[in-house]
Parts: structure tokens; C-alpha cells; sequence
């Protein structure tokens, strides 16, 4: 195993120490700038290259902010998981700079698109080892599951340019919903292994907080089979499931809530979140039985995703530089709050006055670039600076 932290002097520039540095930055970046640019191609949903406007959106907000998230998350917990020193310097830089050239799907000519595909689709499949290493080295077994979904992840980007290319059919929409609830799946899996401790820590709580197994379990396999009634087959079936997972949760948040949440930025804002996710398998219920706005469950999880993942983003960030978790900047309410207020306005308000559908598409567009705006504002001199306290993460 490696101590770099027996080091006095580092070499490597801090921006490269460990993987939440670069890739949270970028994920910040990313989701202001792909909302900006959704913000042009949505009023006249501008045709680009290879792929209709939806569908890129989707892809960046799946394979491009959510991956980098869970890619820069997973390198930093599975050092602490395993005591493994995960990649760093020239190979981290190497894993960004692939992340950044698969940006480039909206300016890429349709004949060059297979290369493309290659470039991005690597990204995944280079994180997926890379965390894999670690766990495997240390035969941390408890957590070869999350490098079974980051595979899944993989391939769920392989089947969306698959489906660009014309070579499955059905591919790009299989692909993004596949990576979507894989997403989801990962936050569930984290959420429950860090929402109840980190209640309990951040308020000091002398017991610990309910949990259940039969809950856990059937969360776990009721979810799975929800995504694959929901991806491959849209039938009835995933309603139902989506009702009993909604119970499930629903119950979950009950059992963890406690009333000193509100007084702390890093706790409302994550359980928030889990709300947010729970509320989307309860309106794919109730679109079965109303008419409601298109794509409105979706959006519930999509918010519930952003706010958990920037959340768990203003957390970790604190954490591996050093400073105090119990002690946050007082900014960062404001971008939670920020991001609430986007999801106040794209899913509640849009569903009360459709008749402003398109005001109120903008103004969670622009409610959503400030929050992220902020974020980066607020955390990128922390990725690019070293540890306070010393030490080489």
C-alpha cells in the first residue's frame, strides 16, 4: 500500500491528488454549461449533429454530470474503503482529459461519430477499472456490487451510441434509462449506507437511526425489476412497482427523519433529495391515473439526483481538503435552496400552469445555472489548492 502522506514535499499539483478534485470541478462546469445550452436549443429544439436536442441533454446530464460525480465519488471513497491509493497525477489527468473530449458529441460530423463513441464510451469503462483495482487488491468484497453498476453503467453508454449509430434499435432511449436508474440506484445505495450516520454525526444523536433489513432487500431487488419493466418492456408492471418502492421510501424517510435536519445545510439538503427521488415513483403512479405533464416523474428523479449528487459534492469536498464537515460555508444554503426553487418550477409549477409552460422551463434553467454557478464558484479554489491540514488527498 501507498502513504503518500509520509511525503513532507508533493509534487503533484493538488488538482490531481485525488479524483473528487477534478471531477467534481468538472461536474460543476458541465452543469452550467450543458444548461446553458440547452437553455438555446430548447425554445426551437435546434437540430444538432447526430443527435436530437432531448437526447443530448439527457446523454450530458446522465453520462457526462451524473458519471463524473459518481466517478469522482467512487475514486475517493474506495481509498478509504480499501487503504488502496487510487489512481493519481498523470493517470487521474489522463481520465479527465478523456471525460473532456467526450464532450464534443454536438460538433462532431456524423462520419467521424464511431470515433466519438470510442472516446466517450472509454471514459466509463477506464473508471470502472480503476475503481475496480483498489477493491479487488484489498478483496473488499462488501463493495464489488457498486463496481458491478458502474459496468452496467458501461454498457448502458455502449447501447445509447449503439442506438445513434443505428445499430440497435431503440438503443438511445434504452441507453439513457438504463444509465438513469442506474444512477439512481447508486444514490439509494449510498443514501442508505450515509443518510442515517450522517443524521446521527451531524446531530449528535445518542441512538442510532431506524433502518430494516426486509426494507433494504426489498428496495434493492423491487428496483431492479422496476428498471428492467420500466427500460425494456413499459408495462403496467413497473406502476406497480414504482407504488411499492414509493411505500418503501416513504417509510425509510419517516424512520430517519428527525426535526434537526432543517438546522443543517449538509443533512436537509441530502434528505431533500431522497425526497425528491421518492416523489418520482409516486407521480409515475399518478401519471398512470391522470394527465399529467410529460416527463414530470422523470423530473422529480432527475432533481432528486442533482440535489443528492451536489449535496454529496459541498460534503465530500470539505472532508478530503481537511476542513470541518459540522462547519460548512453558510453560502452553500443558498445554492440547495437555489436548486429547490428549479425544481419547485419545472415539476410543481409547470403541473399547476402549464399555460407558462415555456417561462417556467427558463426561469428553472436559470434557477438551476446559479446554484451550479455558485458551486463552482464557491469550491473550485478548494480542488486547486492542497489540503488544509496537510496531508496529501
Amino acid at each position: 500500500m501507498i502513504n503518500l502522506n509520509k511525503n513532507t514535499e508533493y509534487t503533484t499539483k493538488p488538482i490531481l491528488r485525488l479524483g473528487f478534485r477534478p471531477f467534481f470541478f468538472v461536474s460543476g462546469v458541465i452543469a452550467v454549461a450543458a444548461m446553458l445550452m440547452w437553455m438555446v436549443f430548447y425554445p426551437s429544439l435546434i437540430l444538432i449533429n447526430n443527435a436530437n436536442p432531448i437526447d443530448w441533454h439527457a446523454h450530458e446530464m446522465i453520462f457526462a454530470y451524473a458519471a463524473a460525480v459518481t466517478v469522482g465519488f467512487l475514486l475517493t471513497a474506495s481509498k478509504n474503503w480499501t487503504g488502496v491509493q487510487t489512481i493519481y497525477n498523470k493517470p487521474l489527468l489522463a481520465l479527465a482529459i478523456i471525460w473532456v473530449a467526450g464532450r464534443f458529441l454536438p460538433f462532431i460530423g456524423g462520419e467521424y461519430l464511431v470515433y466519438q463513441a470510442a472516446v466517450d464510451v472509454s471514459f466509463l469503462l477506464f473508471s470502472t477499472v480503476a475503481i475496480a483495482w483498489p477493491i479487488i487488491k484489498a478483496k473488499n468484497w462488501n463493495n464489488v456490487s457498486i463496481v458491478a453498476k458502474l459496468a452496467l453503467l458501461s454498457i448502458a453508454h455502449i447501447l445509447f451510441y449503439l442506438g445513434l449509430l443505428g445499430m440497435v434499435s431503440q438503443g438511445v432511449y434504452m441507453g439513457i434509462y438504463l444509465g438513469f436508474y442506474l444512477i439512481i440506484s447508486l444514490l439509494f445505495m449510498m443514501s442508505r449506507r450515509l443518510l442515517p450516520f450522517f443524521i446521527e454525526r451531524g446531530l449528535g444523536l445518542k441512538t442510532e437511526l431506524k433502518n430494516s433489513k426486509f426494507l433494504d432487500l426489498s428496495s434493492l431487488f423491487l428496483f431492479l425489476a422496476f428498471i428492467i419493466a420500466e427500460v425494456f418492456f413499459q408495462t403496467i408492471i413497473s406502476t406497480i412497482l414504482a407504488g411499492l418502492l414509493f411505500i418503501i421510501h416513504s417509510i425509510k424517510l419517516v424512520n430517519w427523519y428527525h426535526q434537526g435536519i432543517w438546522k443543517k445545510s449538509l443533512l436537509w439538503s441530502i434528505y431533500l433529495a431522497y425526497g425528491l427521488l421518492t416523489l418520482g415513483f409516486g407521480l409515475h403512479v399518478a401519471s398512470y391515473f391522470v394527465n399529467l405533464m410529460p416527463n414530470i416523474s422523470t423530473h422529480s428523479f432527475a432533481f432528486g439526483m442533482a440535489l443528492m449528487t451536489l449535496s454529496m459534492m459541498a460534503r465530500v469536498s470539505l472532508g478530503h481538503t481537511g476542513r470541518n464537515v459540522f462547519q460548512p460555508p453558510k453560502q452553500i444554503n443558498f445554492m440547495f435552496i437555489l436548486l429547490t426553487l428549479a425544481f419547485v418550477t419545472r415539476v410543481l409549477l409547470v403541473s399547476i400552469f402549464p399555460e407558462y409552460y415555456v417561462n417556467l422551463i427558463f426561469a428553472s434553467q436559470l434557477l438551476w445555472i446559479l446554484s451550479f454557478s455558485w458551486f463552482v464558484a464557491l469550491y473550485a479554489p478548494m480542488y486547486f489548492q492542497a489540503r488544509v491540514d496537510g496531508q496529501f488527498g
